[in-house]
């Protein structure tokens, strides 16, 4: 069974939450009223659980389905539809003006963050066959 070591997690969802975070602030600050401020800790918070989540998703999808090519497409295409609606569905709760604007790069990075994910268990993987 392929799985990613805990730095390997923490350091993902840490960098995530400054990077996602810093960005939904940036994007929504022109708002004024602290919109900025609430979307970009909405947004680093839910990052950095999200990349926690993602990674765990990954990997188990990585080990339940059977198929080279779909062991590394599928549990992106997954786990990054999911996220979307979670996220969309947050930041509209909190009330963020640019929620397109706000996720679309995250999610992009998303997709290619579990790409990574799922080409790094096959290596583990591999690495451990031989």
């Amino acid at each position: 069974m392929a799985t990613t070591s805990k730095n390997y997690n923490i350091l993902s969802s840490t960098s995530a939450f400054f990077v996602w975070g810093g960005w939904a602030y940036y994007v929504n600050s022109i708002e004024g009223k602290n919109t900025g401020l609430v979307s970009g800790i909405t947004q680093g918070i839910a990052s950095f659980v999200i990349t926690l989540i993602v990674v765990f998703a990954v990997t188990k999808l990585y080990n339940t389905i059977s198929g080279k090519a779909l062991k590394i497409i599928l549990p992106a295409i997954i786990t990054v539809t999911c996220i979307g609606i979670v996220l969309v569905v947050v930041h509209s709760a909190v009330g963020t003006p640019h929620i397109l604007y706000t996720i679309a790069p995250s999610l992009t990075v998303a997709f290619l963050f579990c790409i990574f994910t799922a080409l790094s268990l096959r290596k583990n993987e591999n690495a451990t066959h031989t």
